[in-house]
C-alpha cells in the first residue's frame, strides 16, 4: 500500500488575494474528509492576521500546520546567512529566524507542534536540518537526501522524505485517464508526497519571481502582484483536486496519512542499541563497502564509529542518539599505516558524542582518515593486537543520492549573485556518515561504483 501525504507549500505572504487559494484548497479538503498538510512561512501567518483573513485562518485550523520557513525567499535567505565557516553562529541565526517564523505560526493557528520543515526551493542547508531537528522538528520535507524510492531517509538527524509529484499545472490540462495513469505511478511507491502551491490556482507566476528574484527588488509591504488566473482555470484545477481525492480515498492500493502520523510511526521504531557482540555483523557489512546498515538494525557510519569507541572503553553496550558527520573534508592517508591496540584506544578521546566527527584522527605518531579508524577499531574489538591500514575513501556512496552527490547551490534558483556556496555543498556531502534507512523500508542498494567516496 502506498502512503499518500497532501503537501502544501503556503508561502505568499505579499497578496491577501492569492490567500484565496488557500481558503478554497482547505474548505476542499475539509469537505472530502481529507487533513491536509500546509507548510506556512511564517511571514504568511503573521500577514494573514494583519489582513484580517480570519476565514482562511479558520479553514486552516483543520489541517495540520507545518513551517515553510521564517521568510521564503527573503534575501538573505537560509543558504545565504548559513555559508559561512561557523557552523554554530549559523546555527544560532538560523534557530533565531526560524523560531519567530514559527513563533508567528503557533500565535495566528494555536499550534502547539510542528512535525515538519520545508526548504523553500533548492534551500537544502544542512546547518537548517540540524537546527530544526534541535528545535523538535522530526520531518524534512521536499528534501533531495532520499533515495529515489521516495522510501525516507535520515539524514542529519532528521528523517527526509522526497516530494514526488506536483498537481497545480498537471491538473490545468488533465484528463480522467492522465489522472488514473498517474495513479498507477503512485501505486509503485513505498510513499508518495504531492504537493500544491495554494497561490497557483489564483495568479499567474510566482510571487517571488516578481519581489525577491536575487535580492529584495522592492521594499517589504510595497509587493508587486501578479496576474490573476482566468476563474475557468481556477475552477478546472479545483475540480481535479476533488476528483484526484476521490479516486485516491476510493483506490484500496493508498492510504492518505499526515506527516504528524508519520512522526507516530518513527516514534514507534522504538530505540536503537547494539553491545559488542553486534560488531562481527558491523564488520561482515563494511567489507562490502563503506555504507549505512540498514538489516538487521539500521546504523548510520556515525552511529558504528560511536559504539566503536564506545566499546573499547569498556562500556557495555551503546545507544544510538543524534549524530553528526564532517566540517572538513576527511583526511585520506597516501601510504599503508600500521597501528596498535594501545594506540587505537588512546585516541578514543578525540571522538565525542554530540560532536562533529574529527575528520582526522591521531593514532600514534601518525593521522589516519575516519573510515580508516572505524574499519582498524573493528579489528581491534575482534581481537587483533594490531591492524595494517591501507588508502581508501572515506566517505560512502552517494549514488543512490545523486542530488546531494552532485549539489552546487551557486548560480541556481533564487540565490544573489554574490553567493558562493563556500561551505554547504560540500559539508552536505560530509555529513555523509549520518545517512541511514529505517530497517523497514526496502534494503537500499548503495549502488558502488568508482565514482564513489
Amino acid at each position: 500500500m502506498t502512503d499518500i501525504i497532501f503537501s502544501f507549500d503556503t508561502e505568499d505572504f505579499t497578496s491577501s488575494r492569492a490567500a484565496d487559494g488557500i481558503l478554497y484548497e482547505a474548505n476542499l479538503f475539509r469537505e472530502e474528509g481529507v487533513r491536509g498538510c500546509f507548510q506556512l512561512v511564517g511571514l504568511l501567518a503573521k500577514q494573514l492576521k494583519s489582513w484580517g483573513r480570519g476565514d482562511v485562518i479558520e479553514a486552516l485550523s483543520h489541517h495540520e500546520i507545518d513551517t515553510h520557513t521564517y521568510g521564503h525567499t527573503l534575501h538573505p535567505m537560509i543558504n545565504e546567512y548559513t555559508d559561512i565557516e561557523d557552523f554554530y553562529a549559523s546555527k544560532a541565526e538560523l534557530i533565531r529566524q526560524e523560531s519567530l517564523g514559527i513563533d508567528y505560526i503557533k500565535d495566528t493557528f494555536g499550534t502547539e507542534q510542528i512535525y515538519s520543515a520545508c526548504p523553500p526551493g533548492n534551500q537544502k542547508s544542512y546547518v537548517a536540518m540540524y537546527g530544526y531537528h534541535d528545535m523538535g522538528i522530526p520531518i524534512y520535507a521536499d528534501t533531495f537526501c532520499d533515495v529515489s524510492e521516495g522510501t525516507g531517509a535520515f539524514y542529519c538527524n532528521m528523517f527526509h522524505v522526497y516530494y514526488y509529484f506536483g498537481i497545480e499545472w498537471f491538473l490545468r490540462t488533465a484528463t480522467d485517464e492522465d489522472i488514473k495513469a498517474k495513479l498507477d505511478d503512485l501505486a509503485t511507491r513505498e510513499r508518495a508526497i504531492i504537493y500544491t502551491h495554494p497561490n497557483m490556482i489564483i495568479k499567474d507566476d510566482f510571487w517571488d519571481q516578481l519581489n525577491y528574484h536575487k535580492e529584495n527588488l522592492v521594499p517589504f509591504g510595497q509587493w508587486r502582484e501578479p496576474n490573476d488566473l482566468p476563474a475557468e482555470v481556477t475552477r478546472k484545477v479545483l475540480d481535479g483536486m476533488r476528483k484526484l481525492i476521490r479516486y485516491i480515498k476510493a483506490d484500496p492500493r493508498f492510504r492518505i496519512t499526515t506527516y504528524e502520523e508519520l512522526s507516530r510511526e518513527l516514534e514507534a521504531d522504538g530505540e536503537r542499541i547494539i553491545d559488542a557482540s553486534f560488531v562481527p555483523k558491523m564488520k561482515e557489512h563494511l567489507e562490502k563497502g563503506l555504507f549505512p546498515m540498514q538489516a538487521p538494525i539500521s546504523l548510520s557510519l556515525s552511529d558504528m564509529m560511536l559504539a566503536c569507541r564506545d566499546f573499547l572503553m569498556g562500556k557495555k553496550e551503546h545507544k544510538c542518539g543524534d549524530v553528526y558527520g564532517f566540517l572538513d573534508k576527511p583526511y585520506e592517508i597516501d601510504k599503508k599505516i600500521t597501528v596498535s591496540r594501545k594506540d587505537i584506544v588512546a585516541s578514543c578521546d578525540q571522538i565525542k558524542n554530540g560532536e562533529f566527527l574529527p575528520n582526522k584522527i591521531k593514532v600514534g605518531s601518525e593521522y589516519i582518515g575516519p573510515a580508516d579508524w572505524l574499519y582498524g577499531a573493528i579489528d581491534i574489538i575482534l581481537g587483533a593486537p594490531c591492524v595494517e591500514i591501507l588508502p581508501k575513501k572515506q566517505l560512502p556512496c552517494l549514488n543512490c543520492m545523486p542530488e546531494v552527490r552532485d549539489s552546487d547551490f551557486k548560480g541556481t534558483w533564487q540565490h544573489s549573485d554574490s553567493f558562493e556556496d563556500n561551505y554547504l555543498s560540500n559539508r552536505l556531502r560530509y555529513q555523509s556518515w549520518t545517512m541511514r534507512f529505517r530497517t523497514k523500508s526496502p534494503l537500499v542498494d548503495p549502488k558502488f561504483d568508482a565514482t564513489c567516496g
